[in-house]
């Protein structure tokens, strides 16, 4: 109780030093969780747009060789992550003779060039790691689905080691050539597709990969399976392009 006279003197407290050091650990921990959230956001939007302008360049390509009576070729670098989409005018196109500088010497047409964003390859080397679904399952990956005799499932089998006869010449682009690392889908005016290489099948494969959410802490280490991958298959007897096998 105050008696008369005298006054409660209140002393203003201000922070510690351990105090500010505190919040200031708490405040770089925010923003470094801020950082890699915005950085998976980028990725993110990196690798679909990366699969939206491919598969779009495979589509063009088949509508543009309807449209104007000369077949095209979608030409794929899977080392650079690179690719063309070209009228190929007088139906020479050689994949042998490509080169990147010109990739569309007179008469011939650019039709369109794409480059891989960062954090995004073709790829992984493993591919999609299972056989597609149907009705895309005879397309090779490098795997074949098992059916019992019964018809059920009997599990995924790895043919590019057995000698199989739909082996791909790589795992994530079955028609691109194992020296080069190009390959070429042509589109027939006429419908339909032929590939530069590749096993003899309904059609022929090309993936994808966000790399950089293959490497994070949740997805893809361990002996985990990548995740961030998407299968572009071509039917050869239609040329239709489809983007399957999402993960």
């Amino acid at each position: 109780m105050l008696t008369k006279g005298r006054m409660l003197r209140v002393r203003s407290r201000g922070f510690t030093l351990i105090e500010t050091m505190m919040a200031v650990a708490v405040i770089g921990v925010l923003a470094g969780m801020s950082a890699i959230a915005l950085s998976r956001m980028k990725t993110r939007g990196n690798f679909s747009s990366a699969t939206g302008d491919f598969i779009a360049t495979l589509r063009t390509a088949r509508a543009e060789a309807f449209a104007r009576g000369n077949q095209t070729v979608v030409v794929v670098d899977i080392d650079a992550g690179l690719w063309w989409a070209i009228e190929d005018v007088n139906g020479d196109f050689s994949l042998a003779s490509f080169s990147a500088s010109t990739p569309a010497p007179s008469p011939d047409r650019l039709i369109y060039s794409g480059t891989l964003p960062a954090g995004t390859s073709f790829g992984p080397l493993d591919g999609w790691g299972a056989a597609l679904p149907q009705p895309y399952s005879a397309i090779p990956t490098g795997y074949l689905n098992i059916v019992l005799a019964d018809g059920g499932s009997g599990g995924v089998a790895d043919i590019s080691v057995d000698g199989g006869s739909a082996a791909p010449n790589f795992k994530y682009c079955s028609f691109c050539d194992t020296s080069s690392k190009k390959g070429a889908i042509t589109f027939l005016p006429s419908g339909g597709a032929i590939f530069s290489g590749g096993p003899l099948s309904v059609g022929q494969q090309i993936s994808l990969q966000d790399t950089v959410q293959a490497n994070l802490a949740d997805g893809g280490v361990g002996g985990a399976p990548p995740t961030g991958i998407i299968d572009f298959v071509v039917v050869a007897a239609t040329g239709s392009a489809e983007a399957v096998a999402i993960r």
